[in-house]
């Protein structure tokens, strides 16, 4: 018999999110990402953490579109990298799939297996893992990007753009513009690559 007193289901799950009970599945280290949630000042407003997400959603996006003029040039060592730098940013927050894929890339960039030890000496065996392994990796990050949206009480991806295609959240992590089967134009490459060349490097706050 259900306790009459007992607060709606929805609500226990709003406690234990609230807690850090939150279910992150295998996309995010939990242990991880409590480290960046402790280091807000407000623990409903979550100012810091949500900007550190939207740091990363924007380091992200930019990172992808120059990972496809790489991939066009068959620039293996931009393409290693490009994954290390995006390793260092998601491990920052714990996002693990994205971090691993993002290692493996480096590794094909350096002509070496996934794991980093033994070596590939054909190039275009590599570029093909790393193109194989750019549309897992684009895959999970949508996947963590709608998680910790949900968690933000942030728009979800499909809820976040209108009748254009633009995404309404401020700011915009650009999220709708990535695609796992078709690539960005030669313009949106360049345009991006001009901005990317100003990161200074991976998301580094547990410092």
């Amino acid at each position: 018999m259900s306790d009459p007193h007992a607060p709606p289901e929805s609500e226990v799950d709003i406690t234990e999110s609230s807690t850090g009970l939150y279910d992150w599945g295998d996309n995010v280290d939990t242990s991880t990402f409590e480290q960046i949630l402790e280091m807000d000042d407000d623990e409903d407003e979550k100012e810091f953490s949500r900007s550190i997400v939207i740091g990363f959603f924007e380091q992200a996006e930019t990172t992808f579109l120059q990972i496809e003029t790489a991939l066009e040039s068959k620039d293996l060592p931009k393409l290693s990298s490009l994954g290390h730098f995006l390793k260092g940013s998601s491990a920052t927050l714990g996002l693990t799939k994205v971090k691993n894929s993002c290692e493996k890339i480096q590794h094909f960039g350096q002509k070496k297996d996934q794991e980093g030890i033994a070596d590939e000496e054909d190039e275009e065996k590599c570029l093909k893992r790393i193109e194989e392994t750019f549309q897992i990796l684009k895959k999970d990050y949508i996947d963590a990007v709608n998680i910790l949206k949900t968690f933000f009480g942030m728009s979800s991806q499909s809820e976040s753009t209108n009748e254009d295609g633009q995404n309404n959240l401020d700011p915009q992590p650009k999220v709708d513009t990535i695609t796992v089967e078709a690539s960005s134009s030669n313009t949106e490459h360049n345009d991006e690559q001009s901005h990317g060349d100003d990161l200074k490097g991976p998301i580094d706050i547990l410092v």
